[in-house]
């Protein structure tokens, strides 16, 4: 019975731990869940394998330009040994013109094996491709930034969701309580024939719309949590808790514009168009590069074994023969194709030019744009708050009044919703500010 107490209990306190550090491994602020997200992200992990493969492309390019060797073994049987045919009269003077005789050239048996060695000496085509391909890697390089800038404005974006939604929830939800408990007291004074039904009944109302609007409003704060973890890469049965709050983010609002000046080159969009150029650049070197010659040298070594008895393996003899040597491939004509080709080439790049001067001033006119929303809604955020502050003035002075018998039912409602409307439009115009800081920051992309 000792034993069993003791199991239970180290298996209870080794749960216990486990559910602690689970705990502490699911709390995140933003930067947590931003770097979580970059590791754990189904879209990022993929960038970073194309990274791999883009480098695995580069040797695999590398290696056309370095030695190849290859062994070659083949063992032969000649079920019917080749018969050629010849004028009788070349071996046998006394045979008649045209008779022609049956000769076997070989022998039943013929083995070889064998090794040849390649080396590649000069190829424009090569040269340009081994670019290329470096040139690929730096890609896959930028579209893998690219994926983790937008992954970690993504979790940035879901994270002040889930804040807001909490927010309003509770802003809600204090609404509500405040409603029950001046429904609790009117149904009191209603009981004791002090106050007319219609009161009650009014209050009833905003109550039961308040309680829609609190389920509603936590309903929104599940789907907000479930995408923040699809997209941080966790489970989405598995349980987060947020450690920073609205507040810290609303302090840091007035800091986008002290944001260094934007700079077109360190945005990570015009970083791949210009990749893009240099790609086609190489490209066009590669069809230039298709008017040179190409020079190969090549040493290959044989041995063959011929012998009418399979001796092979036996003692049987074998025939040796190397060669080295090599080859120049010169192109001569072909018809214009090339020069074709080297036209579209260069046409792709005076396309591709054009395309970075495109995307270079939709950078700028979207950091310019970016900008301008923010210092618009930072102003709708000020006015908005001191609506809300106005509105819950108004709001606390009406139960007052209500408390004291001078304002009636419906003017308690009337302002009830005039505050929740004003905490509604406080509560957006937070979110979309928070969203156009975001934004400020995206447009820098970096």
């Amino acid at each position: 019975m000792i034993k069993k107490i003791l199991i239970v209990g180290l298996v209870f306190v080794s749960n216990f731990s486990f559910a602690q550090e689970n705990s502490e491994a699911l709390s995140f602020n933003l930067k947590e869940a931003q770097d979580y997200a970059v590791k754990n992200n189904y879209k990022n992990k993929k960038a970073i394998l194309d990274i791999d493969i883009a480098k695995k492309k580069v040797w695999e390019t590398t290696a056309i330009g370095l030695p190849q060797v290859n062994a070659e073994g083949k063992l032969q049987k000649y079920i019917d040994i080749p018969i050629s045919l010849a004028p009788a009269n070349s071996f046998n003077p006394n045979a008649p013109e045209g008779e022609l005789t049956e000769l076997q050239f070989g022998v039943e048996y013929n083995n070889t094996v064998g090794i040849s060695a390649t080396q590649l000496i000069f190829d424009g085509s090569y040269i340009v491709g081994l670019q290329a391909a470096k040139t690929y890697k730096n890609l896959s390089i930028s579209n893998q930034v690219k994926t983790e800038i937008e992954l970690k404005e993504e979790v940035n974006q879901a994270y002040f969701t889930v804040l807001i939604a909490e927010e309003n929830t509770a802003v809600l939800t204090k609404s509500l309580t405040a409603v029950e408990t001046i429904l609790k007291e009117t149904q009191a004074l209603y009981a004791e024939g002090l106050i007319d039904e219609q009161s009650v009944d009014q209050l009833t109302l905003t109550a039961n719309e308040l309680k829609t609007s609190v389920g509603i409003a936590a309903g929104q704060i599940d789907f907000a949590r479930k995408l923040l973890k699809l997209q941080m890469g966790i489970d989405i049965a598995n349980t987060i808790t947020l450690t920073e709050d609205l507040d810290v983010f609303i302090g840091e609002t007035n800091l986008v514009a002290n944001e260094e000046e934007f700079n077109v080159s360190n945005h990570i969009d015009y970083s791949l168009v210009e990749t893009n150029v240099r790609l086609m650049k190489l490209n066009v070197r590669k069809e230039k590069y298709s008017f040179m010659p190409s020079l190969n040298v090549f040493l290959s070594h044989q041995q063959q074994n011929m012998n009418n008895d399979f001796d092979a393996f036996s003692g049987g003899r074998w025939y040796p023969t190397t060669i080295i040597g090599a080859s120049l491939n010169l192109p001569i004509l072909t018809s214009g194709s090339r020069l074709a080709k080297m036209s579209q080439a260069k046409i792709e790049l005076d396309k591709s030019m054009i395309t970075a001067k495109e995307v270079e001033q939709g950078l700028v006119y979207q950091s310019q744009l970016a900008k301008s929303n923010y210092q618009t809604n930072y102003e709708t955020y000020l006015n908005q708050k001191e609506n809300m502050a106005l509105a819950k003035k108004i709001y606390d002075k009406t139960i007052k009044k209500y408390k004291e018998g001078v304002a009636t039912s419906l003017e308690l409602s009337q302002t009830q919703n005039q505050y929740l409307t004003s905490e509604g439009g406080y509560i957006r115009s937070l979110l979309e500010l928070l969203k156009a800081k975001s934004e400020v920051q995206k447009s820098y992309g970096k």
